[in-house]
């Protein structure tokens, strides 16, 4: 079945699921509609409570029970029609090294070093960028570091 991406003030039907390559034209069609017609605002706002909705419905435990309950049926694993893979899998999977003693120390020395480069930054971030001063306690030159950052915006949804 075909899938028409592009239907002027409406989301496509998609009986199937899409691929990656037909999520990013999706996505650039609807960015180049937008520059067109405008409601920046409002996709702003669709966007984030789709991203929260996604996010909600990923991390229910009764979804997840439910869909690793149909796979376990499909013996663990299925390709949809789009030819998307959905399969069982253990993630987050973690060890508790604290048991032997070099690991202990090597924690203990890494939580050390965190500490002093912690201490170091928060030192050098009361420098301009550029400026050179001599730390009082050890002599040391120090250079406030180079800042850059990424004009973007932000969305907080109403609770």
């Amino acid at each position: 079945m075909a899938k028409h991406l592009v239907q002027p003030d409406t989301l496509p039907a998609i009986r199937e699921g899409l691929s990656k390559r037909q999520i990013a034209e999706l996505a650039d069609n609807s960015v180049e509609v937008l520059l067109e017609d405008g409601n920046v605002f409002q996709v702003a706002e669709a966007l984030a409570s789709m991203e929260e909705f996604v996010k909600a419905v990923r991390k229910d435990e009764r979804y997840i029970n439910f869909l690793r309950d149909e796979l376990a049926k499909h013996h663990g694993r299925l390709v949809t029609t789009s030819g998307a893979k959905i399969e069982l899998c253990e993630a987050g999977v973690s060890y508790d090294y604290s048991g032997n003693g070099e690991w202990r120390e090597l924690e203990a020395a890494r939580f050390e070093i965190e500490r002093q480069k912690k201490a170091l930054e928060e030192k050098l971030r009361l420098l301009s960028p550029g400026r050179v001063a001599v730390d009082p306690e050890t002599g040391e030159m120090l250079e406030g570091p180079l800042k850059s950052s990424k004009s973007t915006y932000r969305i907080t949804l109403a609770k």
